[in-house]
This record gives structure tokens, sequence and C-alpha cells, in this order.
């Protein structure tokens, strides 16, 4: 009886520290994780990141491609053409909320190598998503896309957008994935 009681006695031992050897990572470690792609998807592609929007266009200072680092959401962002500019005295052109916005967008990985997830053909996507602007219930958008959307304001703009996870579409808030959109819209009033 005494053996018995002991084999139980170690097996529930190991069971235990088997348990406790698990490779799972901590929420935090995924973050770090995340902060580290982040990080070396810039330098491999001599990005210079900055507190202030530029002034001028195109937003290239010695050679590098400038994007803004928003403290507030993390959501790094690249202005590559502003958009349609009408000489009108009207704001017909300028996206304001409740617009409904058309987006275009090649979204990649920011790991070695970078990997395109879907890319901007409409073909494979014949009724393209849309959401509106200011609505954060809408599937068609994440919280960077809405924040991105904000600072493109015209119709035909082009950004480039480095998206967190936390700010990120589902998917990827759930996995600690951030992405890379190259990302074009129209709206319609």
């Amino acid at each position: 009886m005494k053996r018995i009681s002991y084999l139980f006695f170690l097996t529930f031992l190991a069971s235990i520290v088997a348990s406790s050897c698990s490779s799972t990572k901590t929420y935090a470690e995924l973050l770090n994780e995340e902060k580290s792609l982040i990080d070396g998807f810039i330098k491999r592609n001599n990005i210079l990141v900055v507190s202030t929007f530029p002034t001028d266009t195109p937003w290239v200072k010695n050679g590098k491609e400038v994007y803004v680092l928003i403290p507030s959401s993390g959501l790094y962002f690249h202005l590559v053409n502003p958009g349609d500019s009408s000489l009108s005295k009207t704001n017909a052109d300028t996206l304001v909320l409740k617009n409904k916005v058309v987006p275009r967008y090649k979204q990649y990985t920011l790991g070695v190598p970078s990997d395109t997830i879907s890319n901007w053909n409409t073909v494979d996507f014949p009724y393209p998503t849309d959401f509106i602007y200011g609505d954060m219930t809408s599937t068609g958008s994440c919280t960077g896309f809405q924040e991105a959307v904000s600072y493109m304001k015209r119709n035909n703009s082009e950004a480039k957008l480095i998206v967190p996870s936390k700010i990120g579409f589902n998917a990827d808030m759930m996995s600690v994935t951030p992405r890379g959109y190259d990302l074009k819209i129209k709206f319609q009033k």
C-alpha cells in the first residue's frame, strides 16, 4: 500500500511540474514580441519615425520615408498622396463624420520575409468593403483605419500604415499581430 500511495504522489507531482512548464506565452511577452517586430520592420525599411506631422510633401527626409508615431494609439502613419484637392471654396472633397469610406488596401506581415496577406485586387472581392467614418462598429474597418482616414481627409488619398494589434482587426487583436497596410480611400457624402 505504501508503494501505491508513493506512486500516486509522484504522478501528482509530475503533473504539477509538467503543467507549470507550459510553453504558452503571457500577454506581456506577446506585446514585447510585437514591439520587437515593429522595430525590426522600421529598421529594415529605413523608416524615420517622428512625433509631429511634416508640413511638406512628399514625406521623405534624407532618403527615408517619414512615419508619424501617434503616441495615444501606437499607429504609425505615412502620407503617400494627399488626394484630390478641389480649387472650389466648398468642402465637398473633404471627409466628414458619417461619410461612407471605400478602402482599398494591401495588407502584409511585418516579419522577415514580409508576406502579402491581401492585395488591392477587387477581383477577389467583387463587392468592395466599406465603412462609415466615425462609426466604430463598422465591420469594414478597425480603429487603426478610422484614425488613419482622419489624417488622410481627401478622396483618392494614399497612406502607409503600421497598425499595432490593439487597434487592428479582431483577428489581429486576438493573436497580438501587428500589420502593415498600403491604404487608398474614396468616400461618398
